[in-house]
């Protein structure tokens, strides 16, 4: 009868120990998310507000550069506008480019998998029988 008790008191103190360990890195990957999504939201804010002035700017610079080629080689206006929105596809689509490179380049949250690994092994550890 008292082993009985003692057996279930060790199951309960197991269960919650798993329980606490789960917790623990629910509450970390939650940690690494929060943190990662504040310096992403953070980042975009200025970047759109950078890209507006830019683009304000580009406006004008473009405008200029068509009228320039239609000027410098003695082409109808159209034909300046016309190249100049053929370089401007070239330039989009080396930024694409370097996007989706950089897209690759996105990792996974490591602290919270190795965690979880080392959390996993240990408790395979623990299994009777098991090696």
């Amino acid at each position: 009868m008292e082993q009985d008790k003692n057996l279930v008191g060790l199951i309960n103190s197991i269960t919650e120990n798993v329980t606490t360990l789960v917790r623990g890195h629910i509450e970390l990957a939650k940690a690494e998310a929060i943190s990662a999504l504040k310096n992403v939201l953070k980042s975009s804010v200025l970047f759109m507000v950078a890209l507006a002035m830019v683009n304000l700017a580009m406006i004008f610079i473009f405008i200029g550069l068509a009228f320039w080629i239609s000027q410098a080689f003695d082409l109808a206006n159209s034909t300046g506008f016309f190249v100049t929105s053929g370089i401007l596809f070239v330039i989009a689509l080396v930024f694409v480019g370097i996007g989706l490179l950089k897209i690759k380049k996105i990792t996974e949250s490591r602290k919270t998998i190795d965690s979880l690994n080392a959390t996993s092994q240990t408790l395979q550890s623990l299994i009777p029988g098991k090696k």
